[in-house]
């Protein structure tokens, strides 16, 4: 039990215990032979990363950074640019402020409430509900895409005047923090499960085409609808949406027109996310099982997470301290919305090793954005984190005298270790690998769609480079001996010693195509999972403070968990489980997705005219509130909180309870 022993928790469930003596299995050496393309990072001279956006966020004029990058420009970009180079280079605080309000409107200014025309007082998803509790805490959150629903508005904007916010033509749901003005790819999934259960088909089919629009000009979906994240993306769902959209519409003409932009995704995350790679092969082939193993030496394709970068701009340099005292010029990528407690990190680790700095300097901070904080590609190994060497493990070794404002200073040793063993470009991951498969198989299916059921060439070709991707995967981050799949690190040839709950995507994926034993252990192991976290179930079982780990819950991962029990309880000759709840597993988990939720909507004020009261000691002005993630205690139950000042983004909370609804 070395890994459960290291993360703090007893008996953390089967499944940590099998991840802890999964290093008995070694995974094959991978020989990488080229590399992804680099991607242009962007070069908005006010909001992406350049001379005036760091004078602004280091004068101080604001306390958060987004603030400034979401204002729209009273002037054209041109004057503003002119105006800011004459500014004294010692310029005062105050004399920042003055620029920034003779140049900028105030923040929203380019965003407005949106009315939806769609809108029905009889969403499907309840037509098969009698429980009026069930139906009252159901309405609540049906009504809550009202408060939801957006515009763009450039009414203000004068000609060559700019706004960050990107160019959309339809109504768009925001994630539901106050800061986000805009929408946000891997959310927009969960959105658009929600709006087609709430029968806001025309609302659904325009947020779907203001993300076709943006892969027809960028040749992707940037990570949320703003210019500073132009040069990144997030999980590739689109094509996942599309085709739920045509299941709950039946909507060809849409499909048809979709197609040709789907297929730009994918190939853009072939070009830009994808790496060749070599090994010897020397198991299970999941096409020719039956004839023994299969060795063989392979070269396939596989996606890591993250771009690599290159700017044309002049670059953004620290000065760094080398250690005879010499002075050196660094550059490093930062991401705009965050870009305060970057310069810190960044800052800092050019002083520290030079493998963290690289990274940096190669767009590490923004692939773990483009991985949604890092849910999928978590960590690498606990025992090999000091090989990096990284600013955090150097920190945990060596004692580093951090000032009392650097943000690794409250970190215990063990965290700092671990956070530095995170090396997302560098990792295939399990939840990002799976969905490709989809994505592409799902594109097969759309092409004979369109062609009236029948096969084509490039049909078949997308079916065959999804099974190699399937087959890829399996051989570098399944494990024969746990039947569960782990994030694989092309550095060290290993798979995560830290189970990632996303890796579970794989079984939702392709349950039917795996060894009937694995699956058996993997809904074992859910089991387990389940009955050890009856409130949720947490991404991973270290608590490293981040909200993508213990003692955390995220929504959209409780739904992959569902889909993926469901997946393996669909298949014949499996020996049945069953929740606390007498239920299946995967209607357990849906049940304690639905029950959480539904109780802090309780403590938080909601009520149900002449059905349920107010929750006596709820805030007064609440109303009820669902949250982007919620909280487990030491016995894996869900904590109740009183409190709904920090929602976080719960739009995508709210579209896995309208699926579970229905």
């Amino acid at each position: 039990m070395r890994l459960a022993t290291a993360l703090g928790l007893a008996a953390a469930a089967m499944v940590a215990a099998a991840a802890a003596d999964a290093s008995a299995y070694v995974p094959p050496k991978v020989t990488v032979n080229s590399g992804r393309a680099q991607q242009k990072v962007c070069e908005h001279p006010i909001y992406c990363d350049g001379a005036i956006l760091r004078r602004v966020q280091l004068s101080g004029v604001f306390d958060k950074d987004k603030t400034f990058i979401d204002m729209p420009t009273r002037k054209p970009v041109v004057d503003i640019v002119s105006a800011y180079y004459r500014l004294p280079g010692n310029a005062t605080k105050d004399q920042v402020a003055k620029f920034v309000d003779d140049n900028f409107w105030p923040i929203g200014a380019d965003v407005v409430e949106a009315e939806l025309a769609d809108w029905t007082d009889d969403p499907p998803f309840l037509r098969g509900v009698t429980d009026p509790v069930l139906r009252g805490y159901g309405m609540s959150i049906h009504n809550q895409w009202k408060k939801l629903a957006r515009r763009r508005d450039s009414s203000e904007l004068c000609k060559g005047c700019e706004s960050s916010l990107l160019p959309v033509n339809h109504t768009f749901i925001v994630p539901g923090d106050a800061s986000s003005r805009e929408f946000n790819y891997w959310q927009s999934y969960y959105i658009n499960m929600g709006l087609l259960r709430s029968g806001l088909y025309a609302t659904a089919k325009g947020a779907l085409q203001n993300l076709l629009d943006m892969v027809a000009v960028y040749g992707f979906v940037p990570t949320g609808g703003r210019v500073y994240f132009t040069d990144r993306s997030e999980l590739p769902l689109l094509s996942l949406m599309v085709k739920d959209y045509y299941e709950a519409t039946k909507d060809l003409g849409f499909v048809a027109a979709a197609l040709p932009l789907l297929k730009k995704e994918f190939s853009f995350w072939d070009t830009y996310r994808s790496i060749s790679i070599s090994y010897s092969r020397n198991g299970t082939h999941l096409l020719r099982r039956g004839q023994g193993q299969q060795r063989e030496y392979v070269t396939s394709t596989t996606t890591t997470t993250g771009p690599d970068l290159f700017s044309t701009a002049a670059p953004q340099l620290f000065l760094t301290a080398g250690a005879s005292g010499s002075i050196s010029q660094s550059t490093a990528y930062l991401r705009p919305e965050v870009i305060m407690s970057d310069i810190v990190t960044s800052a800092t680790s050019f002083n520290a090793p030079e493998l963290f700095s690289t990274a940096v300097s190669h767009g590490a901070l923004f692939a773990s954005t483009e991985a949604g904080t890092t849910p999928g590609v978590q960590y690498v190994d606990l025992a090999t984190a000091m090989i990096g060497p990284s600013l955090f493990s150097t920190a945990a070794a060596r004692q580093l005298d951090l000032p009392a404002t650097n943000p690794f200073t409250n970190f215990t040793r063990s965290q700092l270790l671990v956070l530095g063993a995170v090396d997302v470009n560098q990792t295939v991951s399990v939840n990002l690998n799976s969905i490709l498969f989809q994505v592409e198989t799902t594109i097969a299916n759309l092409i004979e769609l369109a062609n009236k059921g029948k096969a084509t060439d490039e049909s078949l070709a997308h079916r065959k480079n999804s099974d190699t991707r399937r087959q890829t995967l399996f051989d570098l981050a399944f494990n024969p001996d746990t039947g569960l799949f782990a994030d694989y690190n092309l550095r060290t040839s290993k798979q995560s010693e830290i189970w990632s709950l996303s890796s579970l995507w794989s079984y939702w994926a392709f349950a039917d195509a795996l060894p009937a034993a694995s699956t058996q252990k993997a809904l074992d192991s859910l089991a387990e999972l389940h009955e050890r976290f009856p409130g949720g179930l947490p991404s991973t079982f270290y608590n490293s403070t981040l909200t993508w780990d213990l003692p955390f819950v995220q929504s959209p991962l409780q739904h992959m968990a569902i889909q993926s029990a469901a997946s393996i309880e669909k298949l014949p000759s499996l020996r049945k489980r069953t929740s606390a709840h007498g239920k299946s597993i995967a209607a357990g988990i849906a049940q304690s997705t639905l029950t959480s939720a539904f109780c802090n909507w309780y403590t938080t004020g909601g009520s149900i005219n002449g059905v349920l009261n107010p929750y006596s000691s709820a805030s007064d002005s609440s109303g009820g509130s669902n949250f982007g993630a919620y909280v487990v205690d030491e016995n894996g139950v869900v904590v109740t909180t009183t409190d709904a000042s920090n929602q976080g983004n719960y739009a995508w909370t709210n579209g896995v309870l309208l699926w579970v609804y229905d």
